[in-house]
């Protein structure tokens, strides 16, 4: 099998000419060879085209030279003489959700061995074989499996709790990143402009809220009132007209109408008041607080459970912007494990 160094510069090319073709499909989906939206959203009703558009726009930003160099500056980037071969398990949430494991494993000069979830098969893939053609690089180097079964050094698989334990189980003795279900949150003081709201909106509601990066719930001020946070919303009220989303609101409806829970219904959103950090799909927890400074105490000690959490309040952990969560930079990693520093060990 014939061995391909590529140096940090070419590569890094390499990601910069992907995320020029992801451009290029945002303004034309016949280039590329793209599969074409209305496929993929064939394949999986929740992968719209207007949430797969997103996904490709915030990629083909992150791919500049600018950003790819900012992130890597700080790591001893080693050249493999005999690359070692990276598994990878992707979860198939919201699209291209297993994209940063990828450019890292590609970046830091593994072969991979890449199981694609049922869910992002199409796109996923596409990304994979145009990088492939981008660098010219071999079928041996990159590798689509229908399972993994050994034959790799390091492991990085995503899923849910479930799948996890499997992943613990099976992966036990390969040095791994295995993630699980964690879920986003905000806290809001009453003091958030319209703006503000509207930009929590897009936390709340991009992929339909099947990310762990989107908000779940809310933590509010005794007495707050939901009438701003109503109108913010409304720019999302295009989804009542979603099957499968639709189907949820039906649901969710029936079930607390049945069980006497009382719920806010915003059209296209319930707000349940619950301890919850996890809600579900058109479902929004909230629970009130009274003093601020306890309330941090109790969010910093759940911080393993949170992967962002959207306020202007300082002193919280894995804290972010309003309008944030979608948009992670990419050296913000998921669960806060540095992906980098784990490949290069």
């Amino acid at each position: 099998m014939k061995v391909e160094n590529l140096k940090l510069r070419s590569k890094i090319q390499i990601l910069v000419n992907l995320g020029k073709n992801f451009f290029e499909v945002l303004e034309n989906e016949n280039s590329n060879n793209f599969p074409g939206f209305n496929s993929i959203y064939v394949s999986n009703p929740w992968f719209i085209p207007d949430f797969v558009k997103y996904s490709l726009k915030t990629w083909s930003k992150l791919l500049s030279e600018d950003k790819i160099s900012a992130w890597l500056q700080n790591y001893n980037l080693p050249n493999f003489s005999t690359p070692k071969t990276l598994g990878l398990v992707f979860a198939g949430n919201i699209p291209m959700v297993g994209m940063h494991d990828f450019i890292s494993g590609f970046i830091c000069g593994y072969n991979l061995k890449i199981k694609l979830s049922s869910k992002d098969n199409i796109l996923m893939r596409w990304v994979i074989e145009r990088l492939k053609t981008i660098g010219n690089i071999s079928d041996e180097k990159i590798i689509i499996c229908d399972s993994l079964m050994g034959n790799f050094d390091k492991i990085i698989a995503t899923g849910s709790n479930n799948s996890n334990r499997y992943f613990e189980y099976y992966f036990a003795k390969t040095p791994n990143i295995l993630r699980k279900n964690r879920t986003s949150i905000a806290i809001l003081d009453g003091n958030e402009t319209q703006k503000d709201l509207e930009n929590l909106a897009d936390d709340i509601f991009l992929y339909f809220g099947l990310g762990c990066r989107n908000v779940t719930k809310l933590y509010v001020p005794k007495n707050y009132n939901f009438e701003a946070l109503s109108k913010a919303i409304e720019k999302y009220s295009f989804l009542r007209n979603h099957n499968k989303y639709a189907n949820n609101l039906d649901y969710r409806f029936a079930i607390f109408t049945m069980n006497k829970v009382p719920i806010t219904n915003l059209g296209h959103l319930f707000l349940r008041e619950n301890k919850d950090l996890q809600s579900y799909v058109s479902v929004l927890n909230f629970e009130f607080y009274d003093k601020k400074e306890e309330l941090i105490e109790n969010i910093n000690k759940k911080s393993e459970e949170l992967q962002c959490v959207i306020t202007k309040i300082d002193n919280i952990a894995n804290r972010l912007d309003f309008g944030a969560s979608q948009n992670p930079e990419l050296y913000e990693y998921a669960d806060n494990v540095d992906t980098i520093n784990f490949l290069i060990k």
